[in-house]
């Protein structure tokens, strides 16, 4: 399973609703909107399909997250032999999710 982060994902909610094409006339976006922060998307990727599992929107990016998506993707075949592959970013090494793994193992 490859893991990866998008970060600073714009949280953004359209004034009003988008209006359907007619014919002789395109899709109408409203062009104002709000603002709510930033997100960050983790996704798990099956190589092999391209399968995204468990995916994970969160306001934060710390190994707690981490860890918790890592727990949910678990979580959804607790008996499958998942390998995770993440580059070396602190979050992904540090304390809390080696430890779920040791629980897990």
């Amino acid at each position: 399973m490859c893991v990866d982060e998008k970060t600073g994902m714009q949280a953004l909610e359209r004034g009003a609703e988008t209006l359907p094409m007619k014919p002789g006339r395109p899709e109408a976006r409203e062009h104002d909107h709000s603002r709510h922060g930033t997100l960050c998307r983790t996704a798990n990727f099956e190589a092999a399909t391209g399968e995204i599992v468990a995916p994970t929107v969160e306001p934060t990016r710390n190994e707690q997250d981490f860890a918790a998506h890592v727990g949910r993707t678990v979580a959804t075949n607790p008996e499958a032999g998942w390998i995770f592959v993440a580059y070396n970013l602190t979050t992904h090494c540090s304390e809390t999710p080696v430890l779920l793994v040791r629980r897990r193992c």
